[in-house]
Protein backbone atom coordinates (compact mmCIF):
# COMPACT_ATOMS: atom_id res chain seq x y z
CA UNK A 1 0.00 0.00 0.00
CA UNK A 2 2.60 2.21 -0.63
CA UNK A 3 4.55 1.99 2.29
CA UNK A 4 1.21 3.58 4.13
CA UNK A 5 2.14 0.73 7.17
CA UNK A 6 -1.03 2.23 9.14
CA UNK A 7 -3.78 1.87 6.64
CA UNK A 8 -2.58 -1.83 6.44
CA UNK A 9 -2.61 -2.23 9.66
CA UNK A 10 -6.62 -0.66 9.81
CA UNK A 11 -7.59 -3.15 7.35
CA UNK A 12 -6.06 -6.16 8.48
CA UNK A 13 -7.41 -4.81 12.34
CA UNK A 14 -11.14 -4.91 10.22
CA UNK A 15 -10.57 -8.29 8.64
CA UNK A 16 -10.13 -9.32 11.70
CA UNK A 17 -12.88 -8.11 13.39
CA UNK A 18 -15.03 -8.87 10.94
CA UNK A 19 -14.22 -12.48 10.16
CA UNK A 20 -14.11 -12.96 14.31
CA UNK A 21 -17.60 -11.92 14.30
CA UNK A 22 -18.11 -14.03 10.86
CA UNK A 23 -19.62 -11.20 8.95
CA UNK A 24 -19.27 -11.24 5.25
CA UNK A 25 -16.95 -8.10 3.58
CA UNK A 26 -14.69 -7.65 1.20
CA UNK A 27 -12.50 -4.97 0.76
CA UNK A 28 -12.72 -2.85 -2.19
CA UNK A 29 -11.75 1.60 -3.76
CA UNK A 30 -8.56 1.92 -3.62
CA UNK A 31 -6.74 -1.00 -1.60
CA UNK A 32 -8.62 -3.52 -3.71
CA UNK A 33 -6.70 -1.72 -7.24
CA UNK A 34 -3.33 -1.90 -4.72
CA UNK A 35 -4.39 -5.81 -4.14
CA UNK A 36 -4.95 -6.73 -7.82
CA UNK A 37 -1.35 -5.50 -9.11
CA UNK A 38 -1.89 -1.34 -9.53
CA UNK A 39 -0.06 0.15 -6.67
CA UNK A 40 -1.26 3.32 -6.38
CA UNK A 41 -1.70 6.15 -3.52
CA UNK A 42 -4.94 5.11 -1.37
CA UNK A 43 -5.91 6.90 2.04
CA UNK A 44 -9.14 5.16 2.89
CA UNK A 45 -10.26 1.55 3.75
CA UNK A 46 -13.66 0.72 1.59
CA UNK A 47 -15.44 -2.35 2.73
CA UNK A 48 -18.75 -4.10 1.00
CA UNK A 49 -20.79 -5.26 3.72
CA UNK A 50 -24.89 -6.71 3.81
CA UNK A 51 -27.31 -3.90 4.74
CA UNK A 52 -28.59 -6.76 7.49
CA UNK A 53 -24.93 -6.01 9.29
CA UNK A 54 -24.60 -2.70 9.67
CA UNK A 55 -25.98 -1.76 13.29
CA UNK A 56 -23.69 -5.09 14.18
CA UNK A 57 -20.58 -3.35 12.47
CA UNK A 58 -21.14 -0.28 14.14
CA UNK A 59 -21.15 -2.02 17.47
CA UNK A 60 -18.41 -3.93 16.81
CA UNK A 61 -16.14 -0.95 15.51
CA UNK A 62 -17.60 1.47 17.86
CA UNK A 63 -15.99 -1.41 20.48
CA UNK A 64 -12.58 -1.72 18.57
CA UNK A 65 -12.36 2.43 18.85
CA UNK A 66 -12.95 3.25 16.04
CA UNK A 67 -15.12 6.78 15.76
CA UNK A 68 -18.78 6.97 13.73
CA UNK A 69 -18.37 10.13 11.80
CA UNK A 70 -22.47 10.60 11.01
CA UNK A 71 -21.56 13.93 8.63
CA UNK A 72 -19.22 12.10 7.03
CA UNK A 73 -20.53 8.76 7.12
CA UNK A 74 -17.75 6.94 7.91
CA UNK A 75 -15.53 5.16 10.62
CA UNK A 76 -12.27 6.67 11.62
CA UNK A 77 -9.87 4.69 13.08
CA UNK A 78 -8.00 5.73 16.18
CA UNK A 79 -5.40 6.86 14.04
CA UNK A 80 -7.70 8.37 11.93
CA UNK A 81 -7.50 6.22 8.56
CA UNK A 82 -11.21 6.32 6.99
CA UNK A 83 -13.08 3.28 6.88
CA UNK A 84 -16.30 3.82 4.49
CA UNK A 85 -18.79 1.37 3.89
CA UNK A 86 -20.62 0.03 0.71
CA UNK A 87 -23.81 -1.46 0.69
CA UNK A 88 -23.99 -4.51 -1.39
CA UNK A 89 -26.90 -4.62 -3.88
CA UNK A 90 -27.45 -0.58 -4.07
CA UNK A 91 -26.15 0.62 -7.58
CA UNK A 92 -22.81 1.31 -8.04
CA UNK A 93 -22.86 4.24 -10.17
CA UNK A 94 -25.43 7.05 -10.05
CA UNK A 95 -28.13 5.73 -12.64
CA UNK A 96 -26.47 2.28 -13.01
CA UNK A 97 -27.68 -1.01 -13.69
CA UNK A 98 -24.55 -2.48 -11.77
CA UNK A 99 -24.89 -3.45 -8.45
CA UNK A 100 -22.06 -3.52 -5.76
CA UNK A 101 -21.32 -7.29 -5.35
CA UNK A 102 -22.53 -9.04 -2.52
CA UNK A 103 -19.32 -10.09 0.03
CA UNK A 104 -20.19 -13.71 -0.61
CA UNK A 105 -19.08 -16.46 -3.19
CA UNK A 106 -16.26 -17.42 -5.27
CA UNK A 107 -17.94 -14.98 -8.14
CA UNK A 108 -17.83 -11.99 -6.17
CA UNK A 109 -14.56 -12.04 -4.21
CA UNK A 110 -11.03 -13.66 -3.36
CA UNK A 111 -8.58 -14.32 -0.55
CA UNK A 112 -5.37 -11.50 -1.29
CA UNK A 113 -2.77 -11.34 1.11
CA UNK A 114 -5.06 -12.53 3.68
CA UNK A 115 -7.75 -10.33 2.78
CA UNK A 116 -11.46 -11.02 1.72
CA UNK A 117 -11.30 -9.01 -1.34
CA UNK A 118 -13.79 -8.02 -4.12
CA UNK A 119 -13.08 -10.14 -7.36
CA UNK A 120 -11.02 -8.52 -9.96
CA UNK A 121 -14.00 -8.54 -12.60
CA UNK A 122 -16.18 -7.30 -9.67
CA UNK A 123 -13.94 -4.33 -9.16
CA UNK A 124 -13.26 -2.99 -12.78
CA UNK A 125 -17.09 -3.57 -12.89
CA UNK A 126 -17.96 -1.34 -10.33
CA UNK A 127 -15.34 1.20 -11.17
CA UNK A 128 -16.54 2.19 -14.78
CA UNK A 129 -20.48 1.80 -12.54
CA UNK A 130 -19.12 4.79 -10.82
CA UNK A 131 -16.84 6.88 -13.25
CA UNK A 132 -19.89 6.36 -15.73
CA UNK A 133 -22.02 8.05 -13.33
CA UNK A 134 -20.19 11.04 -12.13
CA UNK A 135 -17.91 13.04 -13.83
CA UNK A 136 -16.29 14.07 -10.80
CA UNK A 137 -15.12 10.27 -10.63
CA UNK A 138 -14.28 9.61 -14.11
CA UNK A 139 -11.00 10.36 -13.81
CA UNK A 140 -9.85 8.21 -10.92
CA UNK A 141 -12.05 5.34 -11.85
CA UNK A 142 -11.25 5.28 -15.18
CA UNK A 143 -7.13 5.63 -14.65
CA UNK A 144 -7.72 3.06 -12.24
CA UNK A 145 -9.14 0.63 -14.80
CA UNK A 146 -6.93 1.43 -17.46
CA UNK A 147 -3.58 0.52 -15.69
CA UNK A 148 -5.12 -2.53 -13.85
CA UNK A 149 -6.10 -3.49 -17.87
CA UNK A 150 -2.01 -2.95 -18.60
CA UNK A 151 -1.12 -4.68 -15.52
CA UNK A 152 -2.98 -7.49 -15.71
CA UNK A 153 -2.62 -7.77 -19.77
CA UNK A 154 -6.32 -7.77 -19.91
CA UNK A 155 -8.00 -7.73 -23.33
CA UNK A 156 -11.32 -7.09 -25.06
CA UNK A 157 -12.56 -10.60 -23.92
CA UNK A 158 -12.38 -9.85 -20.04
CA UNK A 159 -15.72 -7.85 -20.92
CA UNK A 160 -17.21 -11.22 -20.85
CA UNK A 161 -17.11 -10.93 -17.22
CA UNK A 162 -18.71 -7.92 -16.50
CA UNK A 163 -22.69 -6.72 -16.91
CA UNK A 164 -23.22 -5.60 -20.12
CA UNK A 165 -23.89 -2.08 -19.45
CA UNK A 166 -20.29 -1.58 -19.08
CA UNK A 167 -19.04 -3.86 -21.67
CA UNK A 168 -18.47 -0.89 -24.16
CA UNK A 169 -16.89 1.44 -21.55
CA UNK A 170 -14.18 -1.42 -20.80
CA UNK A 171 -13.72 -1.85 -24.30
CA UNK A 172 -12.92 1.24 -24.94
CA UNK A 173 -10.65 1.66 -22.55
CA UNK A 174 -8.83 -1.69 -23.75
CA UNK A 175 -7.90 0.66 -26.69
CA UNK A 176 -6.59 3.15 -25.08
CA UNK A 177 -4.49 1.45 -22.44
CA UNK A 178 -2.81 -0.31 -25.59
CA UNK A 179 -2.28 2.74 -27.59
CA UNK A 180 1.22 4.35 -27.33
CA UNK A 181 -0.13 7.76 -27.00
Amino acid sequence: MLGNETLWNVALDCQRALQQADIPHSICGGVAVCLHGYQRNTTDIDIIILDKDVPTIKDLLTAQSFHWDQEAREFRSPTGIPVQYLIAGERAGKDSEVKIAEPIGEENIETREGLSVVRLSRLIEMKLACGLGSMRRTHKDFADVVELIAIRRLDGSFARYLHPSVRPTFRDLVRCAGSSD
